[in-house]
């Protein structure tokens, strides 16, 4: 039997899918994610909107594709958030696929450990694939 000794996580990550009309920047994500400039959060805002981009960037926890298509979407987010691609992919929407951990930042850990779905015009957001 190993015993670690120090400090010892319980992390947990989710995996995202989005669509959005206009190439993802923290710009553009901050502005459809509701934030506004000034607010107590603000810095926290911007911290959440970097690391959902760095995490496109590292593809999905747990799956393996080579690239993105309706049944690897459907696979991972189910037949809704497969439809929805679809749709949006077919109109010229941009679409991004990556994960989050709750070992980052307090807003991001706290958008990590929740599910959610947001759509907005000009942009959907699928958080619903959560790993403990």
């Amino acid at each position: 039997m190993k015993i670690r000794i120090g400090y010892v996580t319980n992390s947990s990550s989710t995996n995202f899918l989005i669509l959005s009309k206009k190439e993802l920047t923290p710009e553009y994500l901050f502005k459809k994610l509701g934030f506004k400039k000034g607010s107590i959060i603000e810095q926290h805002a911007w911290d959440l909107c970097e690391n959902i981009i760095n995490g496109t960037f590292r593809g999905l926890r747990y799956f393996d594709f080579d690239e993105m298509n309706y049944e690897n979407v459907k696979e991972v987010f189910g037949e809704e958030a497969a439809e929805k691609y679809k749709k949006y992919k077919g109109k010229g929407f941009y679409t991004y696929m990556g994960y989050t951990s709750s070992d980052e930042d307090t807003l991001t850990s706290f958008f990590t450990t929740d599910t959610f779905e947001l759509e907005e015009n000009g942009i959907y957001i699928n958080g619903r694939s959560c790993v403990w």
